[in-house]
């Protein structure tokens, strides 16, 4: 018996061929139906590329080992440039590699200027552009104001006219 072109089974004889018919067809019907994984790993490769371009478009520097950063309430972007760490120790770090300790520098700057004359020499090679002047500082919080401005003093001299102090930002 067909009722809205569907099958309604009145007996038990009908109920068991509209079964077996149904399940003749179930068979073929997922036999046709395949999952296409190229297209989803295509698509997963693309979004991991942009999700890598997305979040690496801003520069983001390494802290020196035995700095501890400020906090401010009002942090800016990072930018790319070479690293200048004064520790709470007392020691100097260009990029990560020792200077002097800071009362050295502070008796004898030549040896924090050769090494700043090596990096702007060096940045046009490897940076394809022109020295741009900018360089970010790390102090350490314990760190006393005047030595801060004093090794300030020393990169204003050596042609360094843009200085980021990094900071934490607050959250």
């Amino acid at each position: 018996m067909i009722l809205n072109n569907s099958m309604v089974a009145s007996d038990a004889f009908e109920k068991h061929l509209i079964n077996r018919k149904r399940k003749k067809h179930w068979g073929i019907k997922a036999a046709g139906f395949t999952l296409m994984l190229t297209s989803m790993v295509d698509m997963f490769s693309m979004l991991v590329v942009f999700l890598l371009q997305t979040f690496s478009s801003s520069p983001e520097i390494l802290v020196t080992k035995g700095v501890e950063l400020p906090s401010s309430i009002t942090p800016s972007q990072v930018k790319e440039a070479p690293v200048l760490a004064i520790a709470s120790d007392g020691n100097l770090y260009l990029d990560q590699k020792l200077v002097a300790k800071t009362s050295l520098i502070s008796k004898k700057p030549n040896i924090l200027l050769k090494k700043l004359d090596t990096i702007k020499r060096n940045w046009a090679k490897s940076h394809k552009t022109p020295f741009t002047g900018e360089i970010n500082l790390q102090a350490d919080r314990e760190v006393k104001s005047t030595t801060v401005a004093l090794i300030m003093g020393i990169l204003t001299s050596s042609q360094f006219q843009s200085l980021e102090l990094a900071v934490v930002g607050q959250r």
